[in-house]
């Protein structure tokens, strides 16, 4: 994340809320069809949950910020998912050897 960018956020957006993982989602101030996400420290796009990707993305115009009922079940999704995609890399990896050229 550039300093630009950071700097940009905290003159013209609005925090708008976080996730289970600790992604921070934003709006412009101006025009709330601005959004944008700073992900958390070792997270990138894949770790989105569908709720967020969706509100972020514009296809779907339920907030995922005003379900404080369901954030117990969403952090379980998304530790599982974010589980089953590590574990899933580490299987791959085993007994894979890369071609090396002679």
């Amino acid at each position: 994340m550039s300093l630009g960018f950071k700097i940009y956020s905290f003159l013209n957006g609005r925090l708008v809320g976080r996730d289970p993982l600790g992604n921070s989602y934003y709006t412009d101030k101006n025009n709330t069809f601005k959004r944008w996400v700073f992900y958390a420290k070792g997270f990138g796009p894949e770790s989105l949950p569908t709720y967020y990707h969706n509100w972020l993305h514009q296809t779907s115009d339920n907030s995922p910020f005003l379900k404080s009922h369901d954030k117990e079940q969403l952090e379980s999704m998304v530790k599982k998912r974010v589980l089953k995609h590590v574990n899933t890399k580490n299987k791959i990896s085993k007994g894979y050897s890369a071609w090396q050229p002679k």
